[in-house]
Formats: structure tokens, C-alpha cells, sequence
């Protein structure tokens, strides 16, 4: 429904339109790109907005963005380049925050940790991951090239507004960010009535055994795969058999086995992971030390 507000300065009936689908919508905080992609679907319906141009340029797009920050619609955000606040919405926590400025961040780690309820510690930053430089820039080509619905290639340089890497502050809303950049892009999914992203329960048990320093300490690690693993076998199996790295099959097998006297078929499948005459340990934040599991062929070094 389009709403009839009264502006600080005259503003176009195109930047008019804009400013009614920002203060009806439900996104305090938006990307250059995304309002740029906002004002392309209002330049779809150009009937009553009497456009000098039909097609929707850059240069444009920056002149009726302005007009919105002039006229106090939105202003840059306090956190984050390139990125704008509607004035009208309030504002939300920077676990919602993250998650809607980077599509391919989540929450993740002991903050994951403590959402599931798998921990009693309260971490004082919020833990997120976050593809790999690589990755990231091959899934911003893809997001890209369905948001355009063309190769990159064929875009009007005029009419092309690219979707930049995410670099998150140490600081969102007054909290500490720890952003862990991995190639292992894990397994995530939504958080029901809200913005945010979380690693499933299974990847979270699995990165515990990648990153024991992020999720409490390997010791920590331990008095939680004994409380909550049995309520959760089936997804940590699945992500343990979904893992990149073997080493997590022999760690998630050495716990599950013989500490917790645990059995199933997955569990004895990871015995041939495990390797006589390597380094390898059970927390690998920590060295090597020479009391080990004969079975499992690691260094219990907790």
C-alpha cells in the first residue's frame, strides 16, 4: 500500500516509490545492491512515475539514493560501508545484522553452541563463519548471474551494480564480532522468525572437533558430546560422514567410542581412518603428547 509522507526535501515520484517500499517493508538495513535491485523492480512499473529514462542506470540509482538520505529516509549505516539504515524500522541485534547484510555468513561455533542449548556459557561475541575469499568470490559470480538472470559478461557496465565481499567490522551494534573464514563452508540453515543463519546441529557438533579453541576448549568440547551427542547421533553422524578432513571421523569415533561406549556401524566404518605413525591429536589447538589411543591411533592430548 503506498503511503503519502510528507519529505524534508522535494524528492522524484521514482525515489517516492522507493521510500514506500523501504518504510513498508521489515528490513531496517539494506546493501547498495539490494536497493539498487529494489528500485529496478519499481522501474518495471513505470506507469505514474514519470521517468526521463525507462531502463534503470547507475548513475540514477545514485542520484535517487541520495535524495532518500537527504530527505532522511535512510542514512549510511553505522557498521557497515556501502549499506543504509531505514530511519523509519527499528533496529535489530547483530545477530540478525550480519546475516542480512552477508547472505553467506552464519552463526556459528560456541555461539551456535549456546543458541542450540548445548552450553551454559554466555560467549561475549558473536561467532560467525564465512566462505573463503575463493569461494566467496564464485558464489557472489553466482548470486550475481541469477540476480541479473545473464552471464556477468553481458551486463550493461552502465546498469551494473556489483555485489561486493562482505568485511565485517570487530564491532556490530556494540558487539564483538569473531569471524572464522573457512574453505569448509559448513552446513546452515535459518533460524525461524528471524534473519539470521545458524550451522545445523550436526555441523556444529563437527566444528567443535575442527575449532575446540571457538567452542569452550576441547575439555568443554568433551563434557558436552557426553551429555547431548546420544540425543543427537543421527545429525552428527551425518555431518561427521559428510566431513572434509578424515581426521574428524577418527576424533568424532575416539569420543563417541571410547569415552562415551557408544556403537554403530558408522562408528566402527571411521576405524579405518585412523593411522599408525602420524602426529595426529584429538584437540588440535594443543601439541602432541605421548599417551594415545592404540584403537583409534591419536594423541589424547586434553
Amino acid at each position: 500500500m503506498e503511503r503519502h509522507i510528507s519529505y524534508s526535501v522535494k524528492i522524484t515520484h521514482a525515489a517516492h516509490a522507493l521510500a514506500n517500499k523501504l518504510e513498508g517493508g521489515e528490513k531496517p538495513v539494506l546493501r547498495d545492491y539490494q536497493l539498487y535491485f529494489l528500485l529496478k523492480e519499481i522501474y518495471k512499473k513505470p506507469e505514474g512515475l514519470y521517468l526521463r529514462n525507462k531502463k534503470l542506470n547507475i548513475a540514477t540509482y545514485r542520484r535517487t539514493r541520495n535524495l532518500l538520505v537527504k530527505a532522511q529516509i535512510i542514512i549510511q549505516d553505522q557498521d557497515y560501508p556501502n549499506t543504509y539504515r531505514v530511519l523509519s524500522l527499528p533496529d535489530l541485534s547483530a545477530d540478525e545484522i550480519t546475516c542480512m547484510v552477508d547472505p553467506f555468513c552464519y552463526i556459528s561455533h560456541i555461539s551456535a553452541m549456546q543458541r542450540y542449548g548445548l552450553t551454559d556459557r554466555r560467549p561475549e561475541a558473536l561467532h560467525i563463519t564465512t566462505p573463503s575469499n575463493p569461494l566467496m568470490k564464485s558464489l557472489i559470480q553466482k548470486k550475481m548471474e541469477d540476480d541479473y538472470n545473464c552471464p556477468i559478461t553481458e551486463i550493461n557496465h552502465n546498469e551494473f551494480l556489483r555485489f561486493t565481499i562482505t568485511r565485517h567490522p570487530h564491532n556490530v551494534r556494540k558487539r564483538k564480532i569473531e569471524n572464522y573464514s573457512t574453505k569448509n563452508w559448513g552446513a546452515h540453515i535459518p533460524i525461524k522468525g528471524t534473519y539470521s543463519r545458524i550451522s545445523t546441529i550436526g555441523q556444529t557438533f563437527l566444528d567443535m572437533l575442527e575449532k575446540p579453541e571457538l567452542c569452550g576448549g576441547m575439555s568443554h568440547i568433551i563434557d558436552i558430546w557426553k551429555e547431548h551427542a546420544e540425543n543427537y547421533i543421527q545429525d552428527i553422524i551425518f555431518s561427521i560422514n559428510d566431513a572434509p578432513k578424515t581426521i574428524q571421523k577418527v576424533r568424532a569415533g575416539y569420543i563417541l567410542d571410547e569415552i562415551i561406549g557408544m556403537d554403530s556401524p558408522d562408528i566402527k566404518e571411521w576405524i579405518k581412518y585412523a593411522q599408525r605413525g602420524g602426529s595426529r591429536v584429538l584437540d588440535p589447538s594443543k601439541p602432541f603428547i605421548n599417551q594415545y589411543s592404540e584403537k583409534w591411533m591419536i594423541s589424547i592430548n586434553v
